[in-house]
């Protein structure tokens, strides 16, 4: 059934009732969508004495925009001599949480990521569908596979595969390849100009630049020995992760290749501008952010969106990627900036300087 675009309807669990909510905060109503991590819809209605306001329980359903949600969380608030409620719904996408793949495929087994969803998503109630954007080329070992989550399998395989996005429609999953799913833009976020606010958040405790590698075959094919990155440990200090264990490799190199793949040799930048109210902006886009006067110029990945659909003055919240090249970027600016300071500094204390003499 098809329900008109910006109309939040209300519907059971069964499905036996549905309804369209009225008194709601519209300003409020928000949408959350964090790649790969969230997909959510808040809101707060008021007490009506109308049925749709009514059936927010949880596990009930909101619809809105042609997609589905799950109430999760419901808080209910007496305040005032005003009743109202306030909900949290998860995409629909989330039920998976809850639905499992109970069948394993024991041992070690070679699948493609075709074979992989088809034995994970067998049998498995609610009618959801995946569809496969981009080219995932061979086959991968997968160890035990099954007996899981479905969006825990689904983790398994992105981390396998190299799936760069999961991203819900619906009941359908679509998995995307980072060409497939990135689309560059050539639009600037430029602070002060069309966007009021840029936030920059460093950190450096998930970094990474030296581990252990340890062979756990039944004979083990060569003893531990760290794998480091050198120039990471000049710049920041020694910052060791978990070691990384294998079974299977034999070869060292091919073992540092892959201890090197847990390595985080900078640390992360996160970025968090307000849009103009007039522009819209949906993960997966790449964008210019440019803050004059601090020189800083990089191009970012829309990561995450915060969006006020019904609310014609709220602009969206929008954070943007933390790759290496972004921290760089904005590091090179800082040091410049640095240089210019300690500049300015040292000629105005020529500038100021006193001649002690007999006049």
């Amino acid at each position: 059934m098809a329900y008109q675009k910006n109309k939040v309807v209300v519907q059971s669990r069964d499905k036996a009732t549905t309804q369209v909510l009225t008194t709601f905060d519209f300003n409020a109503l928000q949408i959350t969508r964090t790649k790969n991590e969230a997909y959510q819809l808040d809101l707060t209605a008021y007490d009506d004495s109308s049925v749709a306001f009514n059936l927010l329980t949880i596990e009930n359903l909101i619809i809105f925009n042609g997609q589905m949600y799950v109430i999760k969380q419901a808080t209910d608030d007496n305040a005032g001599g005003i009743h109202s409620i306030n909900i949290t719904a998860m995409h629909i996408f989330y039920q998976l949480n809850q639905l499992y793949q109970w069948n394993v495929k024991t041992g070690d087994n070679s699948f493609t990521l075709q074979q992989a969803l088809k034995y994970l998503f067998d049998g498995v109630a609610g009618g959801y569908t995946y569809r496969i954007h981009g080219t995932f080329n061979g086959s991968k070992t997968l160890t035990d596979f099954g007996n899981t989550p479905i969006v825990e399998g689904l983790s398994t395989l992105k981390s396998t595969f190299g799936i760069y996005a999961i991203v819900p429609d619906g009941l359908t999953i679509n998995l995307y390849d980072e060409k497939s799913y990135v689309t560059d833009t050539n639009k600037v976020f430029r602070y002060l100009y069309d966007t009021a606010q840029v936030q920059l958040q460093f950190d450096s405790s998930t970094m990474v630049n030296s581990v252990q590698a340890v062979s756990t075959a039944e004979k083990p094919a060569f003893k531990p020995f760290t794998v480091k990155d050198n120039a990471s440990i000049a710049k920041w200090g020694l910052k060791q992760g978990a070691r990384v264990e294998s079974d299977t490799i034999t070869d060292t190199n091919a073992m540092k290749t892959l201890a090197s793949q847990s390595f985080v040799l900078e640390p992360t930048i996160s970025l968090t501008v307000t849009t103009a109210v007039n522009e819209t902006v949906t993960i997966g886009e790449k964008w210019t952010v440019q803050i004059p006067a601090q020189q800083i110029t990089t191009k970012v990945e829309v990561i995450s969106v915060v969006d006020f659909p019904l609310s014609p003055t709220t602009p969206q919240q929008v954070t943007l990627n933390n790759t290496r090249v972004n921290f760089l970027d904005v590091q090179r600016a800082q040091l410049n900036q640095l240089k210019q300071a300690q500049t300015n500094e040292k000629n105005s204390a020529v500038g100021n300087m006193w001649t002690v003499g007999e006049v």
